[in-house]
């Protein structure tokens, strides 16, 4: 059976601390400069010390105690690294107890309790003539439907699937459980496997052992099978000639069981329920844990990686929230290889970059696909103030013909977007449809404005510099970018359509109005700044639409935090709008 520790309080609980010395003193246990060591759990007569460095922590097992040198910075360094070597280590590991040894579960040895981890179902089943198993599985008006075995909760995400049609008496050609009726030939049939919990009710504990030997087909079925109503078994032997048939037993081995099955039985009573989700990027999976699961990450990720090999070849936990100018974040390894850099495969279009060095979200697919689909058309020109690793950019140049002007202002991420397009087969350079550049992005915008009045190629082609779509995906600040639009000319310049601009960003709704008008009031200060207000306008929407025809609209893209929206504010850039925002109030 399975036990556990009796759980301790992690140490910056049970020790307050005011200071940088009192606050080592009370972590590791002793402090003396830059040097110290820290004993490893009281039930061990060894000592574990701690490397504490500028840019991580290493932890080995070492016999005497000793005392590593270290370079702390800061007390905020000092107090981060501290907690992910800690809170790493000193956890309440689970326990498993087989005889008079007890065992600890940890990320090395928890594949030799296979036996433990490992299923044995007992199924119960009807017999059933060969040619009605069809009928019987598909048809909505299937009296067995509702108890056949697909619907049990614990063979939910067993993979490959459960087959709930067996062969009769373990015959693999399924061909005789010979069965005669008024003197007819034997028949062809077939054992349909049903869900116990349903099926057997109350002796569903217990299984099959209360056999009986009736010869009637009726009285046999309703003392096997209590779960099921009168009225639905006689209908199945009246209708459908079904008999009692032999319980299947099924074993269900760990290898074929879902992960958050696994870990249900491997992390102690703290850390439950189990991680249910995490993102995968390229041949990374890539956890969010909560803090009851940060103790046992790397059991965590030993679990996930033998589940999913070789698909998965690196399992990292993210560390703290995404920041910084190039908006990434740390990231803590589990298990598998030390290797980052990756190859994402999204509808066709191959991207290369190293996760460490670049911002990716995987659950943008789906809205990155909508603007493809819905908003760009072949052969426009698309801007992206934000491009990151050219993933839309490279799918709409891909699958449209767009000619693309992409920028960020995290030169690995403009090198990753540069090299994936050319190994897509798309033109890049400055004479190319694909131009990339490293800078910021209220120049950027600025500049598409400038590079037009400068020019004369829209009066000699009729064509317009100023692109058909400009994207603006950086939703912690994206408004106060577009007062850069001011910079673009305000005449119509053969224009057919104006520019249309997709702003994202956070919002989160108030009193009176929902995150997505919220949203657009953001985007309304962004272009129209509100000067000497008491209290900011709101609803400013209908002005942009009614009175400078900007036609804005606003969608939900997903849940970023509980009542924290991400959305797309949508409007086309007018003359009238530009005039407004140069301050030229007197033309309309």
């Amino acid at each position: 059976m399975f036990a556990r520790r009796q759980p301790r309080k992690p140490l910056h609980y049970r020790y307050p601390h005011s200071g940088l010395t009192e606050f080592c003193r009370a972590a590791v246990g002793r402090i003396s400069g830059i040097a110290f060591a820290s004993p490893a759990r009281s039930t061990s007569s060894t000592y574990r010390s701690y490397d504490i460095t500028e840019r991580y922590v290493s932890c080995s097992s070492c016999a005497p105690s000793q005392i590593m040198r270290s370079n702390i910075t800061s007390r905020e360094r000092c107090k981060q690294e501290y907690m992910k070597c800690f809170t790493r280590n000193f956890s309440t590991p689970l326990f498993l107890k087989r005889g008079e040894t007890t065992t600890e579960i940890n990320e090395r040895n928890w594949q030799s309790f296979s036996d433990e981890l490992n299923e044995t179902l007992e199924l119960p089943a009807i017999s059933v003539p060969a040619q009605h198993v069809h009928w019987l599985l598909s048809n909505k008006d299937s009296p067995v439907k509702p108890f056949l075995a697909t619907g049990m909760a614990e063979l939910e995400g067993v993979h490959p699937k459960i087959k709930i049609v067996r062969d009769c008496n373990g015959r693999p050609d399924g061909d005789t459980e010979k069965v005669y009726h008024d003197g007819q030939k034997p028949q062809r049939r077939k054992r349909i496997l049903l869900d116990s919990n349903v099926a057997l009710g109350e002796n569903s504990k217990e299984g099959n052992s209360l056999r009986h030997s009736s010869t009637d087909r009726l009285s046999e079925l309703t003392q096997q099978l209590p779960g099921v109503p009168e009225s639905v078994l006689q209908r199945l032997v009246e209708e459908f000639e079904v008999t009692y048939g032999e319980p299947e037993f099924i074993d269900v081995l760990y290898q074929n069981q879902p992960i958050t099955r696994i870990l249900s039985k491997v992390l102690p009573p703290e850390a439950q329920p189990p991680p249910s989700s995490y993102e995968q990027i390229g041949h990374v999976a890539h956890f969010n844990l909560r803090q009851t699961h940060i103790p046992h990450g790397k059991l965590i990720g030993r679990v996930l990686l033998d589940r999913l090999q070789p698909s998965i070849r690196t399992v990292v936990n993210k560390l703290g929230e995404v920041g910084g100018p190039y908006r990434t974040y740390q990231m803590d390894l589990l298990a598998g290889e030390d290797d980052y850099f990756v190859r994402v495969i999204e509808h066709g279009v191959s991207l290369f970059f190293d996760l460490r060095n670049v911002y990716w979200c995987t659950r943008l697919e789906g809205e990155r696909t909508y603007m493809i689909e819905n908003e760009f058309k072949p052969n426009q020109l698309v801007a992206d103030a934000f491009c990151g690793v050219g993933a839309l950019c490279i799918r709409a140049a891909a699958a449209k013909g767009c000619r693309v002007l992409a920028n960020d202002l995290n030169p690995d991420a403009v090198t990753y977007c540069e090299d994936s397009a050319k190994r897509n087969g798309i033109d890049v350079g400055e004479n190319g449809k694909f131009q990339v550049q490293c800078g910021d992005a209220s120049q950027f915008i600025m500049n598409l404005g400038i590079d037009m009045s400068d020019s004369s190629s829209a009066e000699d082609t009729g064509v317009s510099n100023l692109p058909d779509h400009l994207l603006l995906n950086f939703p912690l600040d994206s408004p106060s970018f577009l007062n850069a639009l001011r910079w673009w000319p305000s005449g119509e310049n053969n224009i057919e359509s104006p520019p249309r601009v997709h702003v994202y960003t956070f919002a989160r709704g108030d009193e009176v109005r929902t995150a997505a008008e919220v949203a657009i009031d953001m985007v309304a200060d962004g272009l129209l700044p509100e000067g000497g207000y008491v209290e900011p306008s709101k609803f400013r929407g209908e002005y942009l639409n009614e009175e400078l025809g900007c036609n804005i609209e606003a969608r939900e893209i997903r849940d970023a935090a509980p009542g924290k929206l991400v959305i797309c504010v949508s409007f086309s850039v007018t003359p009238v709008l530009l005039r407004r925002m140069q301050g030229d109030y007197g033309l309309d």
